[in-house]
């Protein structure tokens, strides 16, 4: 697990990056990018709400995700509530939608873009490895996102 200050440079450097970035497929360099500065990441993407499923927008990971999933996952939990979840250990979350067994820990954030919903999902293959620090730099990263 990587230690709070070095966490807060990874971010920070990270959206020194994202800023140096033009606009043609920068979603996709900033999943792309993400994906590879947190090594113990597994999946880095975007889920967008079509009626009652989510489907893969956009991500980044050594496995191709599900795709659609129902809303009563983690990733649907938190676009229903409109809140970001944290999951510390995701065999411990009731409706855990299995894309990839190794997958331990999950952050979710939802957000609109375009009059449509969305959640980043980004899932580690530690337990225990989102906390504040995660949420406060990654809602930043999908402002600048819901900019583009």
């Amino acid at each position: 697990m990587i230690q709070y200050n070095a966490k807060e440079k990874k971010y920070q450097k990270s959206i020194r990056f994202i800023k140096s970035l033009n606009q043609k497929d920068k979603i996709n360099n900033i999943l792309k990018y993400l994906y590879n500065e947190f090594e113990d990441w597994i999946f880095c993407g975007f889920y967008i709400k079509e009626g009652n499923q989510l489907e893969i927008s956009n991500y980044y990971s050594d496995n191709i995700p599900c795709s659609p999933i129902e809303i009563n996952g983690i990733c649907g939990q938190s676009i229903m509530d409109n809140n970001t979840l944290i999951v510390n250990d995701v065999s411990k979350f009731k409706n855990h939608i299995i894309c990839d067994e190794n997958s331990m820990s999950e952050i979710a954030i939802p957000f609109i873009k375009d009059n449509k919903k969305y959640v980043l999902d980004i899932d580690s293959k530690n337990l225990n490895d989102f906390d504040q620090i995660d949420e406060k730099y990654l809602k930043e990263i999908i402002e600048r996102i819901e900019r583009i």
